[in-house]
């Protein structure tokens, strides 16, 4: 009985950790470039149960120990194994603004934080009272030479991510692509951190400008998985509910000496 409960508990810390995650993919539905995240469950390890401690009674009248027997397994409950993201692209979006950048392919634009240089992949920049190209939160976007970029008068972007102002080169965007983006973590404002791998340049990013990444989360899809995460949550509450009343019966009758 005291399994059950640890089992149907541990059944119920699984299912709000899949409903943080489902929250936090519709928190960021409109979020520009974001990629959702899956929960993904294991199962603790088994116990083998096996029928013993019986005895009956050989052809001389004597009592022997019965040979132990396999039952099977006795799950234990489950856990989260990892939280996975999907790196699929989503759907480029038009919007005209010339700041307003979309990566046509799997790289990153490089940012300069207070904590070292980031990568994200919402490219809806702005340009600051200083002059220069920055993310919504103010963090300058860094050129190939690890240097913000200042932006003066009419300017355009190429493909390659070079910016031409008044018809003339400055700079060239720095894009970043990782071999392994899992490894890559997650620091909030759509930001990520190279942990153990170090990004290449991206030669050929396919910058479209005058457009935006949308994030790649399905709304209809995660409001479904929510209903089931909940759903699965009250079954497990039932199922502590049940243990609880026939415990409660164990401590009352079967204890009972009177």
């Amino acid at each position: 009985m005291i399994k059950g409960l640890y089992t149907a508990g541990a059944g119920m810390m699984l299912q709000m950790a899949r409903q943080d995650v489902v929250a936090n993919n519709l928190a960021n539905v409109n979020t520009g470039g974001y990629k959702k995240q899956i929960a993904v469950a294991q199962a603790f390890p088994n116990m083998l149960i096996s029928r013993l401690g019986e005895i009956k009674k050989n052809i001389e009248g004597e009592y022997q120990p019965v040979p132990v027997k396999l039952i099977g397994g006795l799950g234990t409950g489950a856990a989260i194994e990892k939280i996975y993201t999907d790196f699929t692209m989503g759907n480029i979006r038009k919007t005209d603004n010339a700041t307003d950048l979309a990566l046509n392919s799997d790289g990153y634009f490089a940012v300069l934080t207070p904590q070292g240089e980031r990568y994200t992949r919402n490219g809806q920049f702005k340009i600051n009272n200083e002059g220069i190209l920055t993310t919504n939160q103010g963090y300058p976007v860094l050129d190939t030479g690890d240097q913000p970029i200042s932006l003066e008068g009419e300017f355009s972007i190429d493909e390659m991510g070079n910016i031409s102002v008044n018809g003339e080169s400055i700079a060239r965007l720095k894009m970043v692509r990782f071999e392994n983006p899992q490894y890559l973590e997650r620091q909030g404002d759509n930001l990520v951190a190279a942990q153990e791998e170090a990004g290449t340049i991206l030669e050929r990013p396919g910058i479209l400008q005058g457009y935006t990444e949308d994030s790649n989360i399905n709304a209809v899809k995660e409001m479904v998985e929510l209903i089931n995460v909940v759903r699965a949550y009250e079954s497990m509450q039932k199922v502590v509910q049940a243990e609880d009343e026939t415990t409660q019966v164990a401590i009352d009758q079967v204890g009972s000496v009177s």
